[in-house]
């Protein structure tokens, strides 16, 4: 490890440092202490000197429980790859050959329809409307391309204070429809006798079950049964539907779409990996340009490479590890063999870190965050059967001071990690504190401690013109050099188990 000082970026404060090489076990311990990575260089914010608390988050994917805005977002892309057409808010829908686009550029705009809790009580229909209205119903009778808005004065939801003359009537217009009567409205004279009487939805609902429970009171006695040994002996299933039953719900016999999820190796490059490698680039580029408005040259091939491909972590197989083993990786989404999008992911011994995700703008109205966030879900509660350990999924920092960074809270159940004792704490029990201050030593315990901040200097391993020797050789060898409280800082950081395991590279 190459430990640089602290680098501040606007007004974000972090300590950092350039990882060369790293086991993934090192990897894990470190993000376990609010560490991250950008490519081969690692960074951890000065929680206490920030303007916004970078807080790490993870979700138990073992134990996920999918919200209400979660589930659309699964049945959304389910009904794109059957029908080709996704259900937007409000009842529309878009399909393959036409979307929805509002002025604004938003392509989940639907139309608002006509609305019907506006108070009409003030518009009056004139006499001489109704007259006009019968005789002009009376010739859309005879042909109906004729339009009755001759001398007709129009009554919106806009309140138009302007007076319409005396001799043209007044008439509401309902989603481009004249609503003209022309027979006046009949007088209510109570309800009507030839129908039955109306009932409450609740009182229907009762009856219904007590139909229900005598028809099986029935069915148990001829049997020979009581009747509660009758409803026990029926199968239930309350069980509500898992992540992977949403994701791998069946589509039609002929799909409008194929999605195929792939999960390539990164570094060192897998043949997948490489031969996608100018596709994801190009895609990636037109994510940094449309979403986060970057230059062309801030996304070039060596910069996304640098970025997203370069990783300091070692790939490691393990006989009780996942099939694919441990490191950094590609989860690739291939719509009708085209990339849609991509997940960064290093795959550790306890967990699945989520590094990145980009995709193509032109599918935005799939909701491609949420969809990969549940996909990494599920793919963390795979891994989990082969390797027991990997059961958490990290989201990279929550920032609770900032509303719209507040979405990886949805996630259920997720913990923070504590910046000071580095223990992880329930988000339900850690917001209240965040919504007092921005900052917040999570950990109730007063008396906590950070039992992995207690380090012994010499036992840190140090390399020293090119030999592996402990600091308290280093010391003797390079009796002029003043870093005593640089190591001391960098150790504190990186916590003595890593700081005993990995190597610091001193010149």
């Amino acid at each position: 490890m190459d430990p640089s000082s602290s680098l501040e970026l606007g007004i974000l404060l972090l300590n950092s440092m350039w990882a060369h090489r790293m086991a993934v076990g090192d990897y894990q311990d470190l993000i376990d202490r609010g560490w991250r990575r950008s490519g081969k260089y690692c960074y951890k914010p000065t929680m206490n000197k920030t303007c916004c608390p970078l807080y790490t988050i993870k979700c138990n994917a073992t134990e996920v429980k999918l919200t209400k805005g979660q589930k659309k977002v699964l049945k959304r892309f389910h009904r794109y790859l059957s029908h080709g057409d996704v259900k937007l808010e409000g009842g529309g829908k878009t399909s393959d050959n036409e979307q929805c686009v509002s002025p604004t550029g938003n392509q989940e705009y639907v139309k608002p329809k006509f609305d019907t809790t506006t108070d009409l009580s003030m518009v009056s229909v004139s006499p001489v409307a109704i007259e006009n209205a019968k005789g002009t119903c009376t010739a859309s009778a005879r042909e109906s391309n004729h339009s009755v808005s001759d001398k007709v004065s129009e009554v919106g939801d806009r309140g138009d204070t302007s007076s319409p003359s005396q001799n043209s009537p007044k008439v509401v217009r309902n989603n481009g429809i004249n609503n003209l009567s022309p027979k006046s409205p009949r007088k209510t004279v109570g309800p009507d006798p030839s129908k039955p009487p109306c009932r409450k939805s609740k009182l229907i609902r009762l009856e219904r079950r007590e139909a229900k429970l005598a028809k099986q009171r029935e069915e148990a006695l001829r049997r020979g049964e009581s009747l509660m040994e009758g409803i026990k002996s029926k199968p239930t299933n309350n069980t509500p539907k898992s992540l992977e039953d949403f994701l791998n719900e069946s589509l039609p016999e002929s799909p409008a779409h194929k999605l195929e999820v792939k999960l390539v190796r990164s570094h060192p490059g897998s043949v997948g990996f490489v031969q996608s490698f100018g596709i994801a680039h190009k895609v990636y580029q037109q994510y940094q340009i449309n979403i986060h408005g970057d230059s062309p040259d801030r996304c070039s091939e060596s910069q996304f490479r640098r970025f997203l491909c370069n990783s300091p972590l070692e790939p490691w197989h393990s006989n009780c590890g996942p099939p694919s083993g441990y490191g950094s990786f590609h989860h690739q989404y291939w719509l009708d063999g085209r990339l849609i999008a991509v997940g960064v992911l290093d795959i550790l011994p306890n967990c699945v870190s989520s590094v990145y995700l980009y995709y193509d703008p032109e599918f935005s109205f799939l909701s491609l965050g949420t969809y990969a966030s549940l996909r990494e879900l599920a793919l963390t509660r795979e891994l989990q059967r082969t390797a027991p350990s990997l059961k958490w999924y990290y989201m990279g920092f929550y920032i609770h001071s900032c509303p719209k960074m507040r979405y990886k809270g949805n996630y259920s159940p997720s913990y923070l990690l504590c910046p000071e004792t580095y223990n992880w704490v329930p988000i339900e029990k850690a917001t209240p504190k965040l919504d007092l201050s921005e900052y917040s030593r999570l950990n109730n315990d007063a008396s906590a401690k950070d039992l992995n901040g207690e380090i012994d200097l010499n036992r840190i391993k140090i390399l020293y013109d090119q030999d592996l020797v402990l600091y308290e050789m280093y010391r003797m060898l390079n009796p002029q050099a003043d870093d005593e409280d640089e190591v001391k800082e960098y150790a504190s950081l990186v916590g003595a188990k890593s700081a005993y395991s990995m190597v610091l590279y001193r010149n």
